[in-house]
């Protein structure tokens, strides 16, 4: 592999999981000695950091310019290589319109199911089949979002590589300072890192403080790190449930002061729900690993790819959908017997240093690469698909500008 291509709609400096993915798979492939070029929006806000070995073509950020400005640098030649698109829409369509081959499709999770427009719903289902059909390799993020894609398109070739973290950056280091500094001395300290979702079980934590004996609550501070539109519902909350001592929301925190955050944490908790109808679902949980890293154990719920990133034993427990009940227990267990977490959390970091560094990730990343084999090449261009033309003769239309293709 000397020559490698990412195109992406999400990409740092934007924060999330799919950005973080992409740019680890662009610095590890660089790291190895392939000539990486990254096509990917101009941000609309902060600036880029620059990655050794990784060339960045910028495009416009505002869409649909982001796709026209994409498919017209994949087309004009001057990058070469197998195409990692981000995900299977707009980056999947638009690298198969451009006949560009061999074509990797990442997968995340909720992006492969129904679309929660009735009217588009069944021309999603069938786009989603073709574009990961006619794929070269389609990688998803956990063993759940690998059946989500064999479910959508039976025919992928899709492997399961889980995600992992940068554990020189996340790493344990003094608790109790951190604490201090964060103004939490002397706490048990729960937290969850996530955008505010109804979907991500924060009321599930909230509950489960609820329901714990008063000593349990006077020794535990819950500290929410995100933003996100149900944060409005989550104070509501809060004050319903007499927690205002104990709860305590941060906003959005800097990826820089992320690992200071873990650090200062004895339990990181994300109770997320699994609602297909509503396209909600957690395909990995990053955060996870980030925590583990921190050498912080985790509690999670059984749904989606949550049980790829949580390994019960190894640093973490499961519990079941929206049960508060159980996690009560464990808040009393961390407050009365602090031992079993920083056990637990030990346990964590070594499941991560063994199994779970980049480094483990861009090692299988690579292989499953080489398991295409030379599909296709920059010289042999492949026949769009009927679906993949018309959305581009859409967009020559809109633009009015039909002499760049």
């Amino acid at each position: 592999m000397t020559d490698l291509i990412l195109l992406s709609g999400d990409y740092p400096p934007n924060d999330g999981g799919v950005a973080r993915w992409c740019s680890e798979i662009a610095s590890g492939c660089a790291r190895l000695g392939a000539n990486v070029q990254v096509i990917a929006p101009a941000p609309s806000k902060g600036v880029p950091t620059p990655i050794a070995g990784v060339r960045e073509i910028r495009v416009r950020n505002a869409r649909p310019w982001r796709e026209w400005d994409s498919y017209r640098a994949l087309r004009d030649g001057t990058c070469r290589g197998p195409v990692i698109c981000g995900l299977w829409y707009p980056d999947g369509l638009l690298a198969q319109a451009a006949g560009v081959r061999p074509r990797v499709i990442l997968a995340a999770g909720s992006e492969l199911m129904p679309s929660k427009s009735r009217w588009r719903r069944e021309i999603w289902k069938r786009l989603l089949r073709q574009v990961c059909e006619a794929a070269d390799l389609v990688v998803a993020d956990s063993e759940y979002t690998r059946n989500l894609v064999l479910k959508g398109a039976p025919e992928a070739n899709a492997v399961a590589i889980p995600l992992a973290v940068d554990h020189e950056r996340f790493f344990p280091g003094d608790r109790e300072e951190t604490k201090r500094q964060l103004g939490v001395a002397n706490k048990a300290v729960l937290l969850t890192v996530s955008r505010l979702h109804a979907y991500k079980g924060h009321d599930v934590v909230l509950k489960a403080i609820a329901a714990s004996s008063e000593h349990t609550r006077r020794n535990l501070v819950y500290l929410i790190a995100g933003k996100g539109p149900h944060q409005g519902e989550l104070e509501r909350q809060v004050r319903e449930l007499g927690l205002a001592k104990q709860v305590r929301f941060l906003g959005f925190v800097p990826e820089d002061d992320l690992p200071g955050l873990y650090r200062a944490s004895d339990l990181f908790v994300l109770c997320t729900r699994e609602l297909p109808e509503r396209q909600e679902v957690e395909g990995f949980g990053l955060a996870f690993l980030e925590a583990q890293a921190s050498g912080v154990p985790v509690i999670g719920t059984r749904t989606g790819g949550i049980t790829d990133a949580v390994k019960e034993g190894e640093g973490g427990w499961l519990i079941k959908q929206d049960d508060a009940a159980s996690l009560s227990k464990f808040l009393s267990q961390l407050v009365n017997d602090p031992a079993i977490f920083l056990t637990a959390g030990n346990r964590a970091r070594n499941r991560v240093e063994q199994q779970c560094t980049w480094n483990h990730y861009v090692h299988r990343f690579t292989e499953a690469l080489e398991s295409i084999g030379n599909v296709g090449t920059r010289g042999r261009e492949v026949k769009p698909d009927s679906r993949a033309a018309q959305f581009v003769q859409v967009l020559k239309k809109f633009l009015g500008n039909t002499s760049c293709l």
